[in-house]
């Protein structure tokens, strides 16, 4: 039944270059970017904003941003879109493009944040607040020189080593917003929370929840010190603006009457028949 969709869907074949490009952005973002190298920037031994001990224990893991800002945002949409179906008695069809037209947004805030961030990255090059940690001078280091990577012992590994010049923009805060600011979006585009009739604050409550959410895992950052507050402020307004932008790419303004439905409609009339 699936597959029958999949090949008759009027959205698919729309959005195919979309999905291509999304899937192409993944592969490039875990294949190439998450590996690249940043410019080797010259640092002082004796920097106060580089001395902070690092945490072996990260609040907030890689694994657990990806589950948090990608895996959880798209389990929500199949679950409130199974509900929208119920109660607005959706066809089979409508729902499967509200789905697959809803993970595309998700999907491409994902990878052009994680894209755009890991070339910034390696673009930058600034330290994070642990990198004399990850560094591990040589004794008898001149601290009122500039020095480079010949200096470092590499107490954790030469991994660890390079991942500490790539500070700014913070990547937690980027994908988190990325993603939980594009579920809160279209939480409120689906219930229409904005539109011009009355509706009650606690309303907003669970719309509000994802973006609580990415403002805690940024923070995280600052108590792991894997992050200055610059970095964590830069990553999130690249992930509000792209998560943003693609979800208004994909679906009408909050205050619309069609604001659950994709612009696709606009386009094309009814995606598919009720």
């Amino acid at each position: 039944m699936i597959g029958h969709y999949i090949r008759t869907s009027t959205s698919l074949r729309y959005y195919l270059p979309d999905w291509i490009l999304g899937g192409g952005l993944l592969v490039f973002f875990f294949a190439i970017l998450e590996h690249a190298k940043p410019f080797e920037r010259k640092f002082s031994t004796d920097n106060p904003n580089l001395q902070f001990p690092f945490a072996e224990q990260e609040r907030v893991t890689d694994n657990q941003l990806y589950l948090l800002s990608v895996f959880f945002p798209w389990l929500t949409i199949i679950l409130v879109s199974l509900y929208q179906k119920r109660k607005s008695q959706l066809s089979q069809y409508d729902w499967f493009n509200l789905v697959s037209i809803s993970t595309l947004g998700l999907l491409l805030s994902f990878t052009i944040t994680s894209c755009v961030t890991d070339i910034l990255k390696v673009w930058i090059a600034r330290p994070r607040p642990d990198f004399l940690s990850r560094c591990g001078a040589r004794k008898g280091t001149d601290a009122t020189k500039l020095v480079g990577f010949e200096v470092c012992t590499m107490p954790f590994g030469e991994a660890k080593l390079y991942d500490g010049m790539k500070s700014t923009p913070s990547g937690h805060s980027s994908v988190s917003f990325a993603g939980l600011l594009y579920l809160s979006l279209w939480l409120v585009g689906q219930f229409k929370l904005s539109g011009g009739h009355r509706v009650l604050v606690s309303s907003y409550f669970f719309p509000a929840l994802p973006i609580l959410l990415a403002t805690y895992i940024s923070l995280s950052r600052a108590q792991d010190y894997r992050h200055h507050f610059f970095d964590i402020v830069f990553g999130g307004a690249i992930g509000i603006a792209i998560g943003s932008w693609n979800y208004f790419k994909l679906f009408p303004s909050l205050s619309s009457e069609a604001t659950n439905e994709a612009k696709i409609q606009e386009k094309q009339g009814p995606i598919l028949p009720s």
